[in-house]
């Protein structure tokens, strides 16, 4: 029996991930939840979110999250966070809970009781897929739409170098429980704002390429929201515009943040490691996409990401 659904009576449950969660930290999350109703277990779904989930998720049984969670959990079940700081507002919660089972994709989790990782895994819906098969759990189509949603988002719609043939065998397991892959695929990439195309344009005019380092980059101001009356949120598909530059293996974009900090994306195609390269400032992911925060100017960031490359040629 998975660890995942050991201990459970008569315990308050809290399900969280990462601030801001993407769409396999909210696909994880959710179809736990949605398993554990099922269940008859009670538990609280909630996430630091300091700006409006994207649009593009709102597949997703979004109105199952709670805005506010209890002063006090005996379980916490934490997705798609390996560092408890990445928690927000919701890392007390974990430092008081009697236990904590984290479950991710990413190497080396600072935290947890229980830890259920594979950092060869594409996504944690993933690794999730594979605890709920070993409770010999029937899958729903609420919960095959959540986990699905996890594989497409981390896989960058299968095209990623973390997809093998088992992420294939169980997004067909997942279809064959009723996910609606068009659906999903079509929320998620294929509907845009207006407003968001017309930043789209102005993010490619900026692009450079550094052909030495096979390097492309592109950024976000912050006045760019107010120009075009958009919500950082709604701006995440950037970076998948950025890395199509067939010249180019590495694709960086940098997002301004209101204290000039900025948030940097990552996305590789070929064997340089991303993840090395944003833990440099303090980040993480995975070899393919990763993410991270950095007071550096946009030239620093350039500079150590280009060394960072270097090192891995």
């Amino acid at each position: 029996m998975s660890e995942l659904f050991k201990n459970l009576e008569n315990k308050s449950i809290l399900i969280t991930g990462h601030i801001n969660p993407d769409g396999d930290a909210l696909g994880a999350a959710l179809a736990f939840k949605i398993i554990l109703n099922e269940l008859d277990y009670d538990a609280d779904v909630c996430f630091d979110i300091k700006e409006n989930l994207p649009s593009n998720l709102n597949h997703l049984p979004l109105d199952l999250i709670t805005r506010e969670p209890k002063e006090h959990y005996d379980k916490v079940y934490v997705f798609d966070c390996g560092n408890p700081q990445r928690l927000g507002k919701l890392e007390s919660l974990s430092h008081s809970a009697t236990e904590v089972v984290v479950v991710d994709h990413h190497i080396d989790p600072s935290f947890g009781d229980i830890q259920i990782i594979d950092p060869t895994a594409a996504s944690t819906t993933q690794v999730l897929f594979r605890e709920i098969k070993k409770f010999n759990y029937q899958i729903s189509q609420d919960v095959a739409n959540c986990l699905m949603t996890g594989l497409i988002t981390d896989t960058g719609r299968f095209q990623y170098s973390n997809t093998d043939s088992e992420v294939f065998n169980i997004a067909a397991e997942l279809m064959n429980s009723g996910a609606e892959l068009t659906k999903i695929s079509e929320n998620i990439y294929g509907s845009i704002s207006f407003n968001a195309m017309k930043l789209q344009s102005e993010i490619i005019k900026r692009i450079e390429l550094f052909t030495d380092h096979s390097l492309v980059f592109s950024y976000v101001l912050q006045e760019d929201y107010n120009t075009y009356n958009i919500e950082e949120s709604e701006v995440d598909f950037l970076i998948d515009s950025i890395r199509l530059v067939k010249e180019s293996n590495i694709a960086l974009l940098l997002k301004e943040q209101p204290d000039k900090s900025f948030k940097g994306s990552l996305r590789s195609r070929n064997n340089i490691d991303v993840q090395l390269i944003a833990s440099i400032f303090g980040g993480g992911g995975h070899k393919a996409a990763s993410g991270f925060s950095t007071t550096y100017d946009m030239k620093d960031v350039i500079d150590q990401v280009k060394k960072a490359i270097e090192s891995q040629l």
